[in-house]
């Protein structure tokens, strides 16, 4: 039989659909047109049984908000990042962002949301539809609303002849606007219930009627192409798509606040049934007052605008901005920084310059410059810890009040830590703020404002100009709820990450990521470090520049040794290695240094300072801190000898740091003749102190260079005799051990491999000379080499052995890392839909807002010594166990009661707030339980403490979801304690807090 001959048909070729064409805005089209049933759904309800918000009240209210936000808070550039899609054209994706506003919550048009309120539940019923009661929805929970406004819109603009898998795109960001991201399974199961259940088309098409109906009348409203047949709307990249989602979230949050936008009286009843027919909606100019009122209630902080133009000569406008006399110069850094700043406008900007060199300076001058050039509405200043941001708030706002005196302005400014409340001067702006009730007079409140409503979790980073901990920058990469609320405070904004080389290897994969999302969102970034290894360097610049979509190509500029002091860049124009003419430095020897214990380390500064002098010694370790402290405590007595680590209550260490700078500071008139710090490593960050003389731990090189920042750091002509030598004595327990033995506490901190290059340098050179400024940079490529050997021969096997735990521990990490960073190999590829798949996280990551979850999501992006954040408690034994305040120093004894049967604790909230302190879980261990474990461990037992769960005050919004660590006084009140995990808690405002296994 013949074989039939077959033709092979000719590929369907999918004609191109064209972008939509947007109709004009109806914006003065009110409620009062819907049908009936349109308008009898509610949204919001009160506590009483007389007021409630309809959906199309809410819908309003979130698209006029959505306008305000779009208009008077986003940033130039973030509005350009919107508009991208629509050919820049930023009426367009004004209209779009108003338009998801106005239905994000149209899926609460739906029998499962509507069934949680029976008495208003009436008025949906009086339309003859079915709301049973809410125990009858078995399966309600897998299709919340969100979802619902998802489907709802995707199914409209494919009924109006719109692309369905472009509108799938732009429905997804109605999906999440609670800041929960589903995964696809859970999509799936929704759309099945949405399909074919309760209220789906197949069981009562009405309720569908009601929301087309009102997306209709939304699209209509706001001037968004809706019905436009045989068109696609543009795709969208996941960096567009967070822009509008994040901003979406905001929009929601405004107009469910009920001191902004007030809920309404109820539909009377008629005929003992309540009706929505004769209910009197607001008018067009009703609602126009009502949205500007709501807007001015908020007191939504405006973009910074700095000053026109750069009036002054580059040395003028430092000394201006930072109120330099006339003797002092810019150094050249600051100088070039600037000029590059303004000729290249770069996105990316690595500054590398020795400690005390004037790099904040310099990056402030740079910002202000961006910030001009780009449209941006402010700066974000994150630094290594809680510490290091308090004593940065002081220099962020006097240049700022520089920049108001040139361009006057209401400024919003937070510290963006969870401990704000005890920075003075954040405190004093924060008493100058306005609740949310009270209204903004324009002409009024000049200058920085600082708003309780900005300082709340999610929002502490939304004001133009934050300060805060490089975790506010980490958790942006950080697979967690309302991520993308953390993304968009650092849209729009010029961004410094100060002590950048302070990341360890678990960080840093965060930060890489982090950096790459900022790339994608094209946010410049100004890197500052004393120290940054050449493979560090080239990791963060490849990060970022992924994210701009850029090859590899010119990156190969900044690898090895390329100058010192130097400023490495990435712009449009490629990659660019600016090398600066460094300032002259003072001499500095590094010594090792054989002292074999605590009692040693006291008797060596005993001889030392002989003559007085000031030094310091920084333990690697809070516990061989505190051993030191008592072993030179004894030699020196108390009151020269001060101690100073992480592990104090905030208020009892924020007075310490103060301390410091009394002391030791630049001009410092209390400077003792004879006194030692014991310190740990919070010593070389950002305070800016001076000593005689040091004693360190060993420490990878990077770090000891950072160390000896602090030494002989300013110009003074009384140093003793004996000290006029800056001299770092390293502290090595046994010089004739193979390698070199040092403290046992060092390995839990720092790589072994990197101590021991050091330690290897300081063999070969017998000690180590730092004369000018591109010594930092030599010593460092030495240390991080690769290639080049140090130490003895008879160093080789540790240092291989060394070298193979060091590369087992960083694998280790990173993969610990990874499973939470919001992070992939086509991350600058991503788009909408990947918020359905990418950005899921769980309580490992602080999924929840309380408790433990807040402690989970610190410790996964941090895997340093102390991750538990809790506020501590005194219970006083001999008063009945009552709650007392804990023992401060400098302070009259309190044993007055606290009253945390009442809300506001009467008055001590903020009291409570400054008694916070971090433990560490690595010392809470148990055989074979991971740190993770450890975390979850603690915390869940403190937040289950049966003391502190019936206090009324853990309500009070600045203690809800805080951990509360009870701690029993002993007799005469100096230390408390506490048996936890296994293990007993000692706190003393002597020593702070000690930890030992029971």
């Amino acid at each position: 039989m013949a074989r039939k001959k077959t033709r092979a048909s000719a590929p369907v070729v999918q004609e191109a659909r064209r972008a939509p064409d947007f109709p004009p805005a109806l914006s003065d089209l009110d409620a009062s047109g819907l049908s009936a049933r349109a308008r009898c759904f509610w949204a919001k309800t009160g506590d009483g049984a007389r007021a409630w918000l309809s959906v199309v009240q809410h819908l309003m209210d979130a698209a006029d908000v959505a306008g305000y936000l779009f208009d008077e808070y986003l940033s130039a550039h973030h509005r350009r990042l919107m508009a991208s899609v629509w050919d820049g054209d930023q009426a367009k994706a004004r209209a779009a962002f108003v338009f998801l506003a106005g239905v994000h919550d149209v899926g609460k048009v739906d029998c499962r949301f509507a069934c949680q309120h029976q008495d208003l539940a009436e008025l949906i019923r009086h339309q003859g539809l079915v709301v049973m009661r809410k125990k009858d929805y078995a399966e309600r929970a897998f299709l919340p609303h969100g979802l619902v406004s998802q489907f709802a819109l995707q199914d409209a603009v494919a009924a109006g002849g719109g692309d369905a898998r472009r509108a799938h795109q732009w429905a997804i960001l109605v999906g999440i606007h609670h800041g929960r991201y589903p995964d696809s399974e859970a999509v799936r199961v929704a759309h099945l219930q949405y399909k074919y259940q309760e209220g789906s088309v197949a069981d009562d098409p009405r309720w569908g009627q009601a929301r087309s109906e009102i997306l209709e009348w939304m699209a209509r409203r706001s001037g968004f192409p809706l019905i436009a047949p045989g068109t696609a709307l543009p795709e969208l990249p996941i960096a567009v798509a967070s822009a509008y989602a994040s901003a979406l979230v905001i929009a929601d949050w405004l107009a469910s606040n009920e001191d902004y936008f007030p809920l309404r009286p109820r539909p009377d009843k008629a005929d003992g049934k309540r009706t929505i027919r004769g209910y009197p909606e607001l008018s067009a100019d009703q609602q126009r007052e009502r949205a500007e009122r709501g807007w001015k209630r908020a007191a939504f902080p405006s973009p910074l605008r700095p000053p026109s133009s750069l009036a002054d000569a580059t040395t003028d406008l430092y000394r201006r901005r930072f109120g330099w006399p006339a003797s002092y110069q810019p150094t050249c850094a600051q100088r070039e920084a600037v000029d590059i700043a303004s000729t290249e406008d770069p996105d990316l900007m690595i500054v590398e310059a020795p400690p005390g060199s004037g790099k904040t300076e310099l990056a402030f001058a740079v910002a202000e410059v961006l910030m001009r050039a780009r449209g941006l509405q402010g700066v974000f200043v994150a630094l290594p810890t809680q510490a290091t941001t308090n004593a940065m708030f002081e220099r962020v706002t006097s240049w700022l009040t520089s920049i108001l005196g040139d361009e006057p302005q209401k400024l919003g400014i937070q510290l963006a830590h969870g401990k704000n409340n005890l920075n003075e001067s954040f405190v004093k702006l924060l008493d100058r703020g306005k609740s949310p009730l009270e209204v903004h007079d324009d002409e009024e409140d000049m200058g920085l404002h600082a708003s309780r409503w900005m300082g709340q979790r999610w929002r502490s980073t939304l004001s133009p100009v934050v300060v805060g901990t490089i975790d506010q920058v980490l958790l942006a990469a950080l697979k967690s709820r309302h991520v993308l609320v953390r993304h968009l405070g650092l849209m729009g904004k010029v961004v410094i990450i100060d002590e950048v080389h302070a990341a360890d290897e678990y960080m840093e994969t965060y930060l890489e990521a982090a950096l790459t999302w900022l790339g994608m969102y094209e946010i410049p970034v100004v890197l500052l470090s004393a120290t940054l290894p050449p493979a560090r360097r080239r990791a963060l610049l490849d990060a970022y520049r992924r994210g701009r979509g850029s090859s590899g190509e010119g990156a190969q500029l900044v690898e090895g040794m390329i100058g010192y002091p130097v400023i490495s860049t990435v712009s449009a124009t490629g990659v660019h290695v600016h090398e600066i003419t460094g300032e002259a430095e003072v001499p500095k020897r590094i010594i090792p240094t054989s002292v074999g214990s605590p009692q040693e380390i006291a008797e060596l500064l005993d001889r030392e300072l002989a003559d007085g002098g000031c030094a310091v010694v920084i333990r690697n370790t809070v516990r061989e801190a505190q051993e030191t402290y008592d072993a030179v405590k004894a030699v020196f007595g108390r009151e020269q000898t001060t101690l100073l680590h992480s592990r104090f209550l905030a208020a009892e260490r924020a007075a310490r740091d103060r301390r410091m700078l009394e002391l030791f500071g630049k001009g410092a008139t209390q400077r003792p003749q004879r006194h030692v710090v014991v310190a740990t490593q919070v010593i070389e960050q950002s305070l800016d102190v001076d000593f005689d003389l040091m004693l360190t731990d060993p420490a990878p090189m990077d770090l000891i260079l950072q160390r000896i920042g602090r030494l002989h750091r300013h110009e003074r002509a009384d140093r003793p005799v004996g000290l006029r030598e800056a001299r770092c004595l390293v502290l090595v327990e046994d010089l004739f051990a193979v390698p070199w033995a040092y403290s046992t506490g060092t390995d839990h901190v720092y790589s072994r491999h990197a101590v021991l290059r050091t330690l290897g340098i300081l063999s070969d050179r017998g000690e180590i000379r730092v004369r000018e400024p591109v010594d930092y940079a030599q010593l460092t490529e030495l240390a991080y080499s690769n290639v080049e050997a140090v130490g003895p021969a008879q160093w080789a096997d540790a240092f291989d052995t060394a070298l193979d735990e060091r590369e087992r521990s960083t694998a280790q990490s990173r993969m610990r890392a990874s499973t939470w960073c919001l992070d992939g190999a086509n991350l600058p590829r991503w788009q909408a839909p990947e918020l359905e798949e990418k950005l899921q996280g769980n309580a490992a990551t602080g999924e929840e807002t309380k408790g433990p979850g807040v402690a989970a999501a610190r410790a996964a992006v941090r895997d340093g010594e102390d991750q538990i954040p809790v506020l501590v408690v005194a219970i006083d034994p001999e008063l009945g166990n009552v709650p007392v305040p804990p023992p401060l120093t400098g302070g009259a004894t309190d044993d007055e009661e606290l009253e945390v049967g009442e809300y506001n604790a009467r008055g001590r909230i903020a009291d409570i707030c400054s008694w916070s302190i971090s433990l560490p879980p690595w010392a809470l261990r148990t055989r074979g339980q991971s740190v993770d474990q450890a975390v979850d461990a603690v915390a869940g037992a403190i937040w289950d403490d049966p003391i502190t769960a019936e206090w009324a005050c853990r309500e009070h919004p600045f203690l809800a979801g805080e951990l509360i660590l009870a701690m029993y006084k002993t007799p005469g009140g100096e230390r408390l304690t506490r048996d936890l995990c296994g293990h007993t808690f000692t706190y003393s405002t002597e020593k702070g807090m000690e930890v030992q296994g029971q």
